[in-house]
């Protein structure tokens, strides 16, 4: 069989073989498809490498260039492009296995960067808000799952049911949010049924997850009796279904409606804590909270130096989150933001702000760098 020393002009760093490459005894060195790691394995293939046998013979297909990784933004922004697109179909195509594609998205942008991906609820508004809201709960959900180490089964199906407690009213949720006035009775009607009938369509969708079916009916119980559909009272409401619920209220409170602004997170971490956490789970609603942070991600901050800033990093010590200023001590905007240390004086947090009614927009590439890139 024919053979030839290799050309400097086939061998690039960096770059995969076009064919494979052998020494003089025939053994292989590196084969087509494999990258050329450094310069110095450039050079040994340069001076031991072989090509045998005709250009045909040899030369194989290029692999596939593999596409580049998603970062955990773009997984979450894509979860919530699926999840409207699968939700409003009538008659989707093997429901369970969509859905749990969706929630993988959700677990995996959580495990590489929880802080984008508590950052997305408060910075990503963009978007239809059923299947925004429904991606946001999950994104807590998982979070305080993994903090009370939940076992995997559990905690999939929890974070499931966050992803479908609206099933029962996907057509309506849209109009509630951006109603003005109270409910007609009609509507009404229809957010007191949409538990059971969130739980039944499902059932119809094949799912057979107890802790998911109840959840999703449950999700709007309190342990007082004053919740719906069936006024359960405490034990009689499952961990899953009071996580949910925690979820779902937070995520709720800090997107606002149209007739009220959005509460700043602390201002709705607090009021989860003091009203709707004792009428839940007092012991989840506190996980809930230090999964969070005092100063969850996204949130908008003034420093004690007086720049605007905005929180990038949850830290043992909440009060002490690490921060990136947005404007200078006197107001001006930064060309880039500048990250802060929140435990140096003068870039202590201060006091909440909205940075929307400022006027200023938060790029998340810009804080989080390629984990928030779309």
């Amino acid at each position: 069989m024919p053979r030839r020393p290799l050309d400097a002009t086939e061998l690039t760093v960096g770059l995969p073989m076009r064919f494979n490459a052998y020494d003089g005894r025939g053994n292989l060195l590196l084969c087509v498809g494999q990258v050329i790691g450094s310069a110095a394995q450039r050079e040994m293939l340069l001076q031991h490498g072989l090509f045998y046998g005709s250009e045909e013979e040899c030369r194989g297909p290029l692999p596939p260039s593999p596409e580049p990784a998603r970062s955990p933004l773009a997984r979450l922004l894509d979860a919530r492009r699926r999840l409207q697109a699968l939700l409003a179909d009538p008659e989707p195509a093997d429901f369970p296995a969509a859905l749990a594609d969706i929630a993988a998205q959700v677990r995996e942008a959580c495990r590489i960067n929880p802080d984008v991906a508590l950052a997305s609820i408060l910075l990503r508004t963009d978007g239809p808000y059923s299947s925004r809201h429904a991606v946001n709960a999950a994104v807590a959900c998982q979070l305080t799952g993994m903090a009370l180490a939940l076992d995997a089964g559990e905690l999939a199906a929890i974070v499931a049911a966050a992803l479908t407690m609206n099933i029962g009213m996907f057509t309506l949720h849209d109009a509630l949010v951006a109603c003005e006035g109270p409910l007609s009775d009609v509507q009404h009607a229809m957010v007191r049924a949409h538990c059971r009938l969130g739980a039944a369509m499902l059932r119809e969708r094949g799912i057979t997850s107890t802790t998911w079916l109840d959840a999703v009916r449950d999700h709007h119980e309190r342990s007082d009796g004053s919740g719906y559909p069936d006024g359960k009272r405490g034990a009689q409401i499952g961990r899953a279904a009071c996580l949910v619920a925690l979820a779902d209220i937070y995520c709720a409170r800090v997107a606002g409606r149209e007739y009220r602004p959005p509460l700043q997170p602390t201002q709705a971490l607090r009021w989860l804590f003091l009203n709707e956490g004792a009428a839940l789970d007092e012991h989840l609603a506190r996980v809930f909270i230090k999964t969070l942070g005092v100063y969850p991600p996204g949130t908008g901050v003034r420093l004690r130096n007086g720049a605007l800033a905005v929180v990038l990093q949850r830290q043992s010590a909440g009060h002490q989150p690490v921060v990136a200023s947005l404007t200078t001590h006197d107001g001006l905007r930064l060309h880039s933001p500048i990250r802060r240390r929140g435990d140096v004086e003068a870039h202590a947090v201060t006091e909440v702000v909205d940075l929307s009614m400022l006027g200023i927009r938060v790029d998340m590439e810009a804080l989080w760098g390629a984990d928030a890139a779309e």
